[in-house]
C-alpha cells in the first residue's frame, strides 16, 4: 500500500490466508484419516471472503494515486499478482505432465491451461469452475475487479462507476440467468464482496469512524460469530459470508486502535502463502501418512505438523521468491511510470 502500512489490515491479511490453509489442513486429515475431527463445522474457506473485502478496500486507495491513468494502474496490479501466480500455475503443468498420478481432482486439459493463464473462468471435468491451480479461482475474479476498475478509470467518478457496473453485471446475471461458464462466473453476486470494500475506504478516507478498541473488538467478534452461524443458513454466500467479512474489515480499519501489534510478516506473505500452502500440503502429506498411526491422535499430529509446514513454506516463498520478483519487476516499472 505504498508505505501506508494499516496494522489491522495485515492481520487480518494473515487470518484470512491461515483460515484458508486451516480448512484445507483440516479436509485433507478427515479425508485419509476418514473421521471427523472438532473445528470442521467453521467455515474455515470463507478467508476468501475477507480477501475480497480487503481488496476491495486496498484497490481504493489505490485509485486515489492513478487518477487519470488507468493503464499504469493496471500495470501495478497485475505485475503484483502475475509473477508468482503463473509460477505456481507452470509448476502444476509440470506435475500434470510428470506426475499425474500426485494430484488429485485435476486432469491435463488444453483449454484448461490455457485458460488458467489467461484469468477466463472455465469449467472443468469435475464441474468446478477453477484453472489446474484450483486456487486460483479467486484470483480470476480479482482480475476481473481490476479490469473493471480501470475500465472505469475513465470516467470522472471511477468508484462511483465500477459500484454501478458491479451491480448492474449482478442484476443482469439474476434477471437473464446466463448459462456460458464465463457470464455466469462473471455475474455472480460475490462480486459485490468488493464494493463493501470500496464502501469502507471511502469511509475511511472521509476520516470517520474514529479508532476505538471497544468498537474494534466488537466488530471483530461479531464478525467471526456470524460468518460461523450464517454459513449453516440457506443464505447467499455474499450475505452469509460477505457482510460478517466487511464487519471484520470495518473493525481492521476504520476502529482499529494506535497500538502497537507484533508484526511478523505473515499479512506481507498472506499472498505466497495462499498460492503455495497446496504444494506443501501435499508433500507434507506424502511424507507423514506412512509415519502416522491411523487413529485421532494420529491426526491432530498431522494437523500440527502440516499447519507449520505450510506456513514455514509461505514464509520460504515470500522472503526467496516473491520479494526478490518484486524487487526485479520495479526498476522497470518505475521507468515507465517516470
Amino acid at each position: 500500500m505504498n508505505g501506508q502500512r494499516l496494522p489491522g489490515l495485515q492481520m487480518l491479511r494473515a487470518l484470512a490466508a491461515i483460515m484458508v490453509l486451516t480448512g484445507h489442513v483440516l479436509a485433507e486429515a478427515e479425508h485419509y484419516f476418514a473421521l471427523s475431527l472438532p473445528g470442521d463445522a467453521v467455515p474455515w474457506t470463507r478467508g476468501v471472503d475477507i480477501f475480497f473485502v480487503i481488496s476491495g478496500f486496498v484497490i481504493t486507495l489505490s485509485v486515489a494515486r492513478h487518477i487519470g491513468h488507468p493503464l499504469v494502474f493496471l500495470r501495478r496490479r497485475l505485475l503484483r499478482v502475475l509473477p508468482l501466480y503463473y509460477l505456481f500455475t507452470t509448476l502444476m503443468l509440470l506435475t500434470l505432465l510428470a506426475l499425474p498420478d500426485a494430484v488429485k481432482d485435476t486432469v491435463l486439459d488444453p483449454a484448461n491451461v490455457l485458460s488458467s493463464y489467461g484469468f477466463l473462468p472455465y469449467a472443468r471435468e469435475d464441474g468446478r469452475v477453477a484453472p489446474i491451480l484450483s486456487l486460483g479461482w479467486t484470483l480470476n475474479y480479482e482480475v476481473f475487479f481490476y479490469a473493471a476498475v480501470a475500465l472505469c478509470m475513465c470516467s470522472g467518478r471511477p468508484l462511483r462507476a465500477v459500484a454501478i457496473l458491479l451491480v448492474a453485471l449482478v442484476s443482469a446475471g439474476a434477471v437473464f440467468k446466463p448459462e456460458h461458464t464465463a457470464l455466469t462466473f462473471w455475474t455472480n453476486p460475490l462480486v459485490l464482496e468488493f464494493l463493501f470494500g470500496i464502501a469502507l475506504a471511502r469511509l475511511w478516507q472521509s476520516g470517520g469512524p474514529r479508532p476505538d478498541i471497544v468498537w474494534c473488538g466488537l466488530c471483530l467478534t461479531v464478525g467471526s460469530v456470524l460468518m460461523i452461524v450464517l454459513d449453516s443458513m440457506p443464505m447467499p454466500r455474499v450475505l452469509a459470508a460477505g457482510l460478517p467479512a466487511m464487519l471484520m474489515v470495518a473493525g481492521a480499519t476504520l476502529f482499529w486502535p494506535p497500538i502497537r501489534v507484533p508484526d511478523l510478516r505473515l499479512g506481507d506473505a498472506s499472498y505466497a502463502l495462499y498460492l503455495s500452502h497446496r504444494f506443501a500440503l501435499r508433500a507434507a502429506t506424502l511424507v507423514l501418512l506412512p509415519l502416522l498411526p491411523a487413529t485421532g491422535v494420529g491426526a491432530e499430529i498431522y494437523l500440527v505438523l502440516a499447519l507449520l509446514f505450510s506456513l514455514v513454506t509461505g514464509m520460504v516463498v515470500h522472503h526467496w521468491i516473491e520479494r526478490p520478483m518484486m524487487r526485479g519487476f520495479r526498476p522497470r516499472q518505475h521507468r515507465r511510470l517516470a
